[in-house]
């Protein structure tokens, strides 16, 4: 029987994740190409934007904006629970391996079991933060030219987090999301009731500023403060610890078990989403006035939303099948979602190639087109990266920036003093070995 086998380890691989991260690459790729793309605002300040786009930009606004990176970060939490429940596993089972007279068949002792989970989750804890800090790294390569880049952000909570994600802290984790989500509430109020003439002010000191450095000095002190603002004020930390939980369940893995609650949590979830939206988004449409709290309950309902979009989303993939295969949309978002930050990476380099390389040699200036066009773009280049990782798929081999950022947490590991395996005593070693002693 062939099971679809985990690129990061051994087990079945199930589709619902990777699906779901295959998918939500292509929402990714809707949300930050306007980031590309030039404003729609003309020389006499007056809006460019057509019908058509206005109304690609009220259903963005209800089921796109503030879902995907919710999304992506409870794809990332889900992923980092699945690998430390896996080295946890392993891990236990080596060490009571390596314990003297188990081989011969000896049962190991209630404390040697203990000290052997313990000796794993150490060693979890410390592949997890070991890998938040390459990350962090790689983040910040990529942020020299996407100042937007999220990689830095999830290796950074990767690297806060990974004790109390290794020893399953939950309570911790939920008081931690709270009180960010309470920040975020209070800091996107702040910007609402703040007036328009202090945020124009405001943007334009930094426009000045950014102006009189080089673009990639600019990019990286945008990605530096972009990283701690993620995780201190974004929804990051809360979205990733509902992945995290969601982990330690089969409500992902095993969707088929739990239709009912999927499919209400799909259909309201996105209902509840775009219905805290919908007042900003037709403020945007009928060049209408936001209220103060429109962007406070938009951003903080977009968490919503990404549940909403991750219940349908595992519904669609449904469980492992028998022989590990899928079909159709679900084998190539699969592929593509096996390779996540070689596609997220990948999305910037052929925006930066489509937006600002080839027009600047063309024409000496940055691409310009309407806010539908660009999205009809983000789904050209989201194809783009769906055919090349299904060219790696047939040829059995991971996306290139996975590997080389496993090659890197591999060679970065260290030996570390680790305590000794509980002794036993003789009485207990004849006990477990014989039966009934």
């Amino acid at each position: 029987m062939r099971m679809m086998v985990s690129f990061t380890g051994r087990g079945v691989r199930y589709p619902a994740p990777d699906v779901a991260r295959g998918f939500m690459l292509l929402l990714v790729a809707v949300a930050n190409v306007p980031v590309w793309n030039k404003a729609l605002v003309g020389i006499d300040g007056t809006s460019r934007a057509s019908a058509v786009d206005a109304w690609w930009l009220f259903v963005r606004a209800l089921i796109v904006d503030h879902r995907a990176y919710p999304l992506f970060a409870m794809l990332f939490g889900f992923g980092l629970m699945t690998m430390i429940n896996r080295r946890i596993a392993s891990g236990t089972q080596a060490y009571l391996k390596s314990l003297a007279g188990v081989e011969a068949g000896r049962e190991p002792t209630a404390q040697e079991e203990a000290w052997a989970r313990e000796q794993a989750t150490v060693d979890a804890r410390r592949l997890v933060r070991r890998r938040g800090w390459w990350m962090i790294l790689f983040g910040f390569v990529h942020g020299i030219f996407f100042p937007g880049d999220i990689i830095g952000a999830y290796g950074l909570v990767a690297v806060i987090f990974a004790g109390w994600l290794a020893r399953k802290r939950y309570t911790r984790l939920y008081v931690v999301g709270a009180v960010i989500m309470l920040i975020a509430a209070g800091s996107f109020l702040a910007m609402g009731f703040a007036s328009p003439e202090t945020m124009e002010w405001s943007g334009a000191q930094g426009n000045q500023a950014a102006m009189a450095l080089p673009w990639f000095v600019t990019n990286i002190v945008g990605w530096t403060v972009g990283l701690f603002a993620q995780v201190l004020v974004a929804l990051i930390v809360p979205a990733a610890v509902i992945g995290a939980r969601l982990a330690d369940t089969d409500i992902v893995t095993q969707p088929d078990r739990h239709r009912g609650l999927l499919i209400s949590t799909g259909i309201g979830g996105l209902a509840l989403g775009a219905l805290a939206a919908l007042h900003s988004a037709l403020a945007n449409v009928l060049l209408g006035t936001l209220w103060p709290w429109d962007f406070a309950v938009k951003e903080l309902f977009g968490i919503v939303g990404a549940c909403g979009w991750l219940a349908l989303l595992a519904l669609y993939a449904g469980g492992p099948t028998p022989d590990g295969r899928l079909t159709g949309l679900r084998r190539l978002a699969s592929a593509v979602g096996r390779r996540s930050m070689t596609v997220y990476l990948s999305q910037t380099i052929l925006f930066g190639t489509i937006f600002v390389i080839i027009p600047v040699l063309a024409t000496g200036e940055r691409l310009w087109v309407g806010e539908a066009a660009a999205a009809l773009i983000a789904l050209g280049v989201w194809l783009v990266t769906v055919v090349l990782c299904v060219a790696l798929e047939r040829g059995g081999h991971a996306g290139p920036f996975e590997t080389l950022l496993r090659t890197a947490v591999a060679r970065s590991e260290r030996k570390r003093a680790m305590a000794p395996p509980p002794a036993v005593r003789p009485a207990d070693a004849r006990s477990e070995a014989v039966p009934g002693g």
